[in-house]
């Protein structure tokens, strides 16, 4: 286990936004599990749990940061695999491609890793990640427990887990099952929702993926469901939705940018640091799309972003 102090938190996030962190703290095993959490029962600050960084807005946390490294990979069966939540996407994807193990395709491109994926119910493309698993084992930071969750317990919902609300849960490790498929269709699958993002998504920019959630359609104001209807943006996700890019994008704000944030003209739903940016600057633009959308749709978007800032 290795603790620093005052760590600057930016170089860890997609965004490349964040200040300090009082405490960043790197675990690798069990080992360091437990030993971290008698030194947190000492110091009662509060924790934050940092994956890969690609779903967050950063701006400075006075307590522990954790890093978790649990990158385990272990062929339990027959498209059986349990695998360490720290261990990215591509990796995985690289691995199942191997074993010619399909059902994570439309996750192709997606960054970020596994247990990140999980807390916030990954999906695009009609897959979720909660199709694949089967159980997760996780770690309680408060009582210093271990629990294995069979899926039935996670309270998996469009974005969302029984994690994302408990957040003193630690996810450990998760079983997914797979089944069997052909080779040069799984990669060729990949490479499709690789090409996709690439063509759609501003990559070459630090951004945190798609800043809003989408807007489920049978929740939606009559006059937002017409003006979808009548330009055919309705999509499934896995469920019909309205996409909040189409939203942002009919209140021309593709493009509006304060300080060195901005929103992107390639896709309305992701705000990018041309370099720069602060976390000020993401919060003053995610604030003035949410008013402009409620003010002309009556529409409350919900952020899909964790905003770290205590």
């Amino acid at each position: 286990m290795i603790i620093e102090k005052n760590k600057i938190i930016a170089p860890f996030t997609n965004f490349k936004i964040g200040g300090i962190s009082k405490y960043f703290v790197y675990l690798e095993n069990l080992d360091d599990l437990n030993r971290f959490y008698e030194i947190k029962e000492k110091e009662k600050l509060p924790i934050f749990i940092l994956g890969g960084g690609t779903n967050i807005l950063f701006n400075k946390f006075d307590g522990f940061v954790i890093k978790p490294l649990f990158k385990n990979w272990e062929i339990v069966d027959e498209g059986i695999i349990k695998i360490g939540a720290n261990l990215k996407i591509e990796e995985i994807l690289n691995k199942l491609l191997e074993l010619e193990y399909s059902g994570l395709e439309w996750a192709g491109g997606l960054p970020g890793e596994l247990g990140g994926a999980i807390r916030g119910n990954a999906g695009c493309f009609g897959g979720e990640i909660k199709d694949l698993i089967l159980e997760v084992n996780a770690f309680n930071l408060k009582t210093g427990s271990f629990k294995n969750f069979k899926k039935e317990d996670l309270n998996f919902n469009y974005r969302d887990s029984f994690f994302k609300k408990n957040k003193e849960w630690l996810i450990i490790e998760a079983i997914l099952k797979f089944e069997k498929g052909n080779y040069d269709l799984i990669k060729n699958q990949i490479e499709e929702k690789i090409d996709y993002r690439k063509e759609r998504h501003p990559i070459n920019y630090p951004n945190a993926g798609s800043v809003f959630k989408n807007i489920p359609f049978s929740s939606a104001p009559n006059k937002l469901k017409t003006l979808a209807i009548e330009k055919n943006k309705i999509k499934n996700d896995p469920f019909p939705v309205i996409p909040t890019a189409f939203v942002i994008s009919e209140l021309g704000l593709k493009g509006f940018q304060i300080g060195k944030a901005k929103i992107s003209e390639k896709h309305a739903n992701f705000i990018i640091n041309l370099g720069g940016a602060t976390f000020e600057d993401v919060i003053e633009i995610i604030n003035y799309v949410k008013k402009k959308v409620e003010d002309e749709f009556e529409v409350k978007l919900e952020e899909e972003i964790e905003i770290v800032n205590y």
